[in-house]
């Protein structure tokens, strides 16, 4: 039997502790495997683990101040390390840019295998001193897993690390009924993310207003710190009775259900989860070309339309003709759910654990 630890930050709501939940549900049914998840802080869980994982979580947190945060990845270092020299896995894989460097620091000088995953955008800026260290730790790891080709290169480039694999992100378990388009006034542009910067929001309201949305209404499902903002705008452009700006819900499903075209302005991302599942619901998609992710799942104009990244206008144009459009609206849904078998759980699970167990 082979032992697997797995190591992330939390599981907390978020795309990498999704991704690492299902890695440890579905290999835990693997009766050749032994699987072990360690947290390295103390988080209310948003994801279920299966019964046969074994859990491991540190008993100290730390509080938000630069002493408390510089004790506790101290403390952390010496609780990596001791668990894992107690447990003496085959495998460990670690996820999470910055908590990578600290796993890698722990593990120094062991004879252990090591992999590690950076989980966002290989640009994304993660400080002078974690940047340094991740150029430094990082090519002595057994391996790294890229969610993306440009994700291997930057990798590749800045961390002499010879053994990159691309593997992209599971699709979650999802629910596919269409809702009766009969019950709905108008149609329905959607668009899933967190309420920051990053998701591009508050342009995707502008795009929106540029459009003849007279029969369609904007949904945001996503909570942040520009929350309010986005009301705000859609206020300011009197747009408010086609724009929704709702809470994120477990019941997402729904709103991928009900809805006619997903809208995806990202200025970077590590994969894009949210533009998957939209996909697999079969929903006609526009999505700004953004490093990184979107480029390695649409074909342009075939299941998708790829745009030009920060091109508003361009991509209020073709926002536009998909809106008033129902025949490329349909070749796009039709051809977007052969992604249920490129990014399925299976495939994504099996391609990890032929990496870390067999290299």
């Amino acid at each position: 039997m082979k032992k697997i630890v797995l190591i992330c930050p939390s599981l907390r709501a978020g795309g990498s502790e999704r991704v690492m939940s299902e890695l440890a549900n579905y290999w835990s049914s693997n009766p050749l495997l032994e699987i072990y998840l360690i947290l390295l802080t103390n988080q209310k869980q948003y994801y279920r683990i299966d019964s046969r994982v074994h859990i491991i979580t540190p008993k100290h947190n730390y509080k938000k101040n630069f002493i408390s945060k510089s004790l506790f990845k101290l403390k952390i270092l010496s609780f990596i390390r001791s668990n894992c020299l107690k447990i003496q896995p085959d495998s460990i894989l670690s996820f999470n840019e910055r908590y990578n460097n600290i796993v890698l620091l722990a593990l120094r000088g062991l004879k252990l295998k090591v992999y590690v995953s950076d989980r966002n955008s290989p640009f994304m800026k993660i400080g002078l001193f974690h940047n340094f260290l991740r150029n430094k730790l990082y090519k002595n790891a057994t391996g790294i897993i890229a969610q993306t080709q440009s994700a291997k290169t930057v990798l590749g480039k800045n961390t002499k690390n010879k053994n990159i694999k691309v593997i992209p992100n599971p699709l979650r378990e999802i629910e596919t009924k269409k809702q009766s388009k009969l019950q709905f006034e108008k149609k329905i542009i959607l668009n899933v993310g967190r309420n920051v910067e990053q998701k591009n929001q508050l342009e995707l309201i502008k795009i929106f207003n540029n459009c003849d949305y007279s029969k369609w209404i904007l949904k945001i499902i996503g909570s942040g710190p520009l929350h309010s903002a986005l009301i705000k705008k859609t206020k300011e452009l009197g747009i408010e009775q086609h724009v929704q700006i709702i809470e994120f819900t477990k019941g997402i499903d729904y709103y991928y259900s009900e809805a006619d075209i997903f809208a995806f302005t990202s200025l970077y991302e590590g994969f894009p989860n949210a533009l998957v599942e939209a996909m697999a619901h079969g929903i006609a998609c526009v999505s700004y070309d953004c490093p990184t992710g979107p480029s390695d799942i649409i074909n342009n104009g075939i299941n998708a339309c790829l745009i030009p990244l920060s091109n508003s206008k361009s991509y209020s144009e073709n926002l536009n003709e998909m809106m008033s459009n129902e025949k490329l609206r349909i070749k796009y849904s039709n051809n977007a759910t052969d992604v249920k078998r490129i990014f399925s759980i299976e495939k994504t699970a099996n391609n990890y654990l032929d990496f870390i167990t067999y290299q």
